[in-house]
């Protein structure tokens, strides 16, 4: 289990804990918002990470990017920044336009920004 994995287990136990505890419902739905948000990034990541096998240019542009080489940290370092600079303005929650948002080809278009 990785760094984020951990983090999103631990948000998890606490959303359960203040749940239980019937704590205040802003406090619970910030909790649930942050949760929902590191999974996405997360889930993102992870999936930006694998589509390197089909397609290994991904390393290189990253690289070019200056984000290093591809590592799973680095990948996520990428899809976070990119996620920060989604439109906000279409009222969809955070989550939701990570989730629509194709990672991978947003670094394949950096190669050519044509398409």
């Amino acid at each position: 289990m990785d760094e984020y994995q951990l983090e999103i287990q631990s948000l998890r136990r606490t959303l359960a804990r203040l749940r239980e505890a019937d704590a205040d419902p802003a406090l619970i739905e910030e909790y649930e918002t942050e949760y929902r948000n590191l999974s996405s990034l997360y889930r993102a990541a992870s999936e930006t990470f694998a589509a390197d096998e089909k397609d290994p240019r991904l390393a290189e542009v990253l690289a070019s990017l200056g984000f290093g080489e591809w590592t799973l940290p680095n990948v996520y370092s990428f899809v976070y920044d990119a996620s920060m600079e989604l439109p906000v303005d279409d009222g969809r929650e955070l989550a939701r336009r990570i989730d629509e948002t194709d990672y991978a080809a947003s670094l394949l278009a950096v190669l050519d920004p044509e398409d």
